[in-house]
């Protein structure tokens, strides 16, 4: 290894040597509350030394944050890292690329790392999102029913029985059933807010893929067509039919109190105040949709609750990075729904 890599390799160890020595361990607790004010410079070599020490708990949160950060969302310092330095700080030891700590508490018997990892195979089943739920991984269970239906696996959804425990926490699902029961005939948008925000999103994807196929009379009318699509990451042709005024102010109130778009609500009360609605359509058009929006769940909800990770400055400094990681180069930089948004992507893109 390089000189520079030694060095740099060496103060990595020695800060995680220090953070967890007798004089100054502070625990998980502060490893924790580090890396939700995202400071992964302290929080990170904490975590690191205690997983190797056998700590299950840091061996959990260390392989979750490893996984489900983002593209181009992590912090400039694990960036900065040369890639090995990297690997020991965030790894078990074991090949050339090191071990991810959940496989290793897979082969401890852990039947929640297992169910994680399990839920990243394109064969997950809702058996496992079951499991997800059942160990308090709420986020993660719903999340991996959500893409066994955008997968087209429609059935193993409606079969759930009115009682199933995971039902509970398939707000999409909740909200297609209620606009079956009740559909729109006139005042589309107002009808719209009205319905409950929480599912919202997911619930009209669900509508516009379903609907044709299954009740062609109530199938979504233009408008929901055109903000379902918009959920999808695709607002052109909101702007196109000018509706794009009705449907910002529908979000206005929907990333208010959907609790899927918390971090979005933080990221637009700290960035464009002035404009909610807009600010949270252009950041879905700017990560690819809702679905990628997903991604920001807290990544081990036993340990921190999502509504802890989803205000934070983790997550809010998380989602501008990936953002700024995208840039201009990628299909929503055609779209201009929030010009604040997009000069301060520009900015996040600058400083990347």
């Amino acid at each position: 290894m390089p000189m520079g890599r030694v060095t740099g390799f060496v103060k990595t160890v020695a800060v995680a040597l220090a953070l967890a020595s007798p004089a100054g361990a502070q625990g998980l607790d502060e490893a924790i509350s580090l890396w939700l004010a995202d400071n992964d410079a302290e929080a990170l070599p904490m975590l690191s030394q205690m997983a190797q020490d056998g700590d299950a708990d840091a061996q959990m949160l260390l392989g979750q944050i490893e996984a489900v950060t983002p593209p181009g969302a992590g912090s400039d310092f694990v960036t900065a890292l040369p890639r090995r330095e990297r690997i020991a700080l965030l790894r078990a030891e074991g090949g050339l690329s090191g071990t991810s700590w959940l496989r290793v508490r897979e082969e401890e018997g852990d039947e929640t790392a297992a169910a994680l990892l399990a839920s990243r195979r394109p064969d997950a089943d809702l058996d496992v999102a079951r499991t997800l739920v059942d160990s308090g991984e709420l986020e993660a269970g719903s999340r991996l029913a959500w893409e066994i239906f955008d997968r087209g696996r429609w059935n193993e959804i409606f079969a759930l029985a009115q009682d199933d425990p995971l039902l509970a926490q398939l707000d999409f699902v909740l909200w297609m059933r209620a606009y079956f029961g009740n559909p729109p005939s006139t005042a589309t948008w107002e009808w719209l807010g009205q319905t409950p925000a929480s599912g919202r999103s997911g619930g009209m994807m669900m509508i516009s893929l379903v609907a044709p196929v299954l009740a062609p009379h109530l199938r979504p009318n233009e408008q929901l067509r055109e903000y379902s699509i918009a959920q999808r990451g695709f607002p052109a042709e909101l702007i196109e039919s000018g509706n794009l005024p009705a449907a910002a102010e529908v979000m206005a109130s929907q990333v208010a109190a959907d609790e899927n778009l918390a971090t979005v609500a933080a990221y637009c009360e700290q960035t464009c105040p002035e404009e909610p609605g807009f600010c949270a359509m252009q950041v879905i058009a700017q990560v690819g949709g809702m679905d990628n929006i997903r991604l920001h769940d807290t990544p081990l909800e036993r340990l921190i609750p999502q509504e802890d990770f989803a205000g934070s400055d983790r997550a809010v400094g998380q989602l501008r990075r990936w953002m700024g990681s995208i840039g201009d180069g990628g299909l929503a930089a055609s779209y201009t729904l929030s010009q604040c948004v997009r000069e301060d992507i520009r900015a996040a893109s600058a400083i990347q």
